[in-house]
């Protein structure tokens, strides 16, 4: 045990929960930091409210955000400010998101690329798109989670044009060859706008391809009707030893749901009773019943109902 903590160890103590995804806990570290009579610094502060977006607090985010106005960190820190500003992203607030982002003396690409991310995530596509615009016209050149970023929101809002003029950029920056993210955005932009057979193309030309990137077109060719391509995509996937997560397995049930492959959906439920998957995912859980019932399996459908512990 340390006879004696400084904000260091405190601070040390919080990143750890955070890094692990124990959001509470973080706070709860930081409540009893400050009992012990220890004041937070920039990265505590930067911490806390990483752990207020993970969980949603945006009580206790706000509560840190007045702390921070008071020390007058946003103006001195763009760590800080970047920080607050992904909190409220995370948290749903776009009004404060962007009210925190309009303080900021100095943006940089982090800063940009969050608010893009808010925009995109609740599909605001436009406002996302003009926000890269601006970024670019004051002189901001966009990174990789930027790309990603714009390209959601071009798929969320079927701008296929405009995602094949992000795509040209993209080329130019040689990013395509190197970064997943992005690649893997791509191929998700152009098969929900539904030009799969570019997103299938796309998907073949990459050195190295990982379960989004699969999932990325298979679920184009569930939203599309095109359930054999699924399928085929499917055992594609499998032949280049890619294993299949919750995503792709409940995609592709919903493919044998659709078409009545009852046997390759049963086939798939045994392959799933194997790993134990079942019990670990409701959305596979939901997806198997579903694909049961739509097959006239109704027995299978009833058993899998009784597998699931927290039916919703």
């Amino acid at each position: 045990k340390l006879l004696k903590k400084n904000v260091i160890s405190w601070t040390a103590l919080i990143s750890g929960f955070v890094e692990n995804g124990l959001g509470s806990e973080a706070l709860t570290r930081l409540k009893e930091m400050e009992y012990d009579g220890v004041s937070p610094n920039d990265v505590t502060y930067v911490c806390s409210l990483k752990a207020c977006g993970t969980i949603g607090d945006m009580e206790k985010g706000s509560e840190i955000h007045a702390e921070i106005e008071k020390n007058g960190l946003i103006e001195r820190d763009i760590v800080v400010g970047n920080a607050l500003l992904d909190m409220y992203a995370k948290c749903g607030s776009i009004p404060k998101a962007c009210e925190v982002f309009e303080k900021l003396p100095l943006r940089n690409v982090v800063s940009w690329s969050t608010l893009i991310a808010c925009y995109a995530k609740h599909e605001k596509g436009e406002d996302a798109l003009k926000c890269f615009e601006e970024m670019k016209l004051k002189g901001v050149s966009p990174d990789a989670i930027t790309f990603a970023c714009s390209l959601k929101a071009c798929a969320c809002i079927g701008a296929v044009s405009r995602g094949i003029e992000i795509h040209g950029e993209i080329e130019k920056t040689g990013l395509l060859g190197r970064d997943s993210i992005v690649g893997n955005a791509l191929v998700d932009m152009y098969a929900k706008c539904g030009y799969l057979s570019k997103a299938e193309e796309l998907l073949y030309s990459f050195c190295k391809r990982d379960a989004i990137s699969w999932n990325a077109l298979i679920a184009g060719y569930v939203k599309y009707k095109q359930d054999e391509a699924a399928l085929n995509s499917f055992e594609k996937m499998q032949v280049e030893g890619i294993s299949p997560d919750s995503v792709t397995l409940a995609y592709v049930l919903k493919a044998c749901g659709s078409i009545g492959a009852g046997e390759k959906g049963t086939k798939i439920h045994i392959e799933m009773d194997r790993k134990i998957l079942l019990e670990q995912s409701l959305i596979i859980g939901n997806a198997l019943m579903d694909m049961h019932a739509k097959c006239g399996f109704l027995m299978q459908a009833h058993e899998v109902f009784d597998k699931i512990s927290d039916a919703d």
